[in-house]
């Protein structure tokens, strides 16, 4: 009676034993999924980043308007129309003119609105004094003026409003506290062991 006693005592330590393997197999199942999930998480949010800072790919579609090419159906730049100007237009306004804008360092400021609009009415006055005093070596037909000067100011105007009192700086900052929250909340909890195994 006695060894039967002690058989069923080891049956059931077994069974507990087994039951703990289990709990913990499926505890760091959980943590390795939430440890994906959040890495994924923080991965999307630096894609998000990059993106938002990274404006190179507008002063690629604004050249290849004013070039004449089209991307519509998404499969490359397919040449649609003659320019609106010559290449020396581009090198010699376009890129000096709207990079500053499209820059990190321009939107990473902190610009009250008054400056904004003084700094978007100089560069259009720029653009406008350069196109008129050089459209023939620029190869700019009159008809065109319109159209070139709106594509340039709704290029540039997005970018530098996003300096607008710090508003960039102030998203950054909010996404980076969100990530070091979701760090905190999902660090590795230890697994707790049944009182016996201790």
């Amino acid at each position: 009676m006695f060894g039967n006693k002690e058989d069923k005592e080891i049956a059931a330590e077994k069974r507990q034993m087994n039951f703990a393997r289990e709990q913990n197999s499926i505890n760091t199942f959980s943590d390795s999924k939430d440890e994906l999930s959040y890495v994924d998480i923080q991965e999307k949010r630096s894609d998000l980043l990059k993106w938002q800072q990274d404006l190179d790919d507008e002063i690629v579609k604004l050249i290849m308007t004013l070039q004449g090419y089209s991307n519509l159906d998404g499969n490359g730049w397919i040449q649609i129309k003659d320019p609106m100007c010559n290449k020396k237009f581009i090198h010699d306004v376009v890129l000096p003119q709207t990079e500053p804008f499209l820059s990190r360092n321009m939107f990473n400021t902190n610009f009250t609105e008054e400056q904004i609009l003084n700094d978007l009415r100089n560069t259009c006055d720029d653009i406008a004094d350069a196109m008129a005093d050089n459209y023939d070596s620029y190869e700019i037909n009159f008809k065109d003026y319109d159209l070139i000067s709106r594509l340039i100011k709704n290029s540039i105007k997005s970018g530098i409003f996003r300096a607008l009192n710090g508003w960039n700086k102030k998203i950054d900052s909010t996404v980076f506290k969100s990530i070091e929250a979701n760090t905190t909340a999902n660090e590795v909890k230890p697994n707790k062991k049944l009182g016996f195994f201790r």
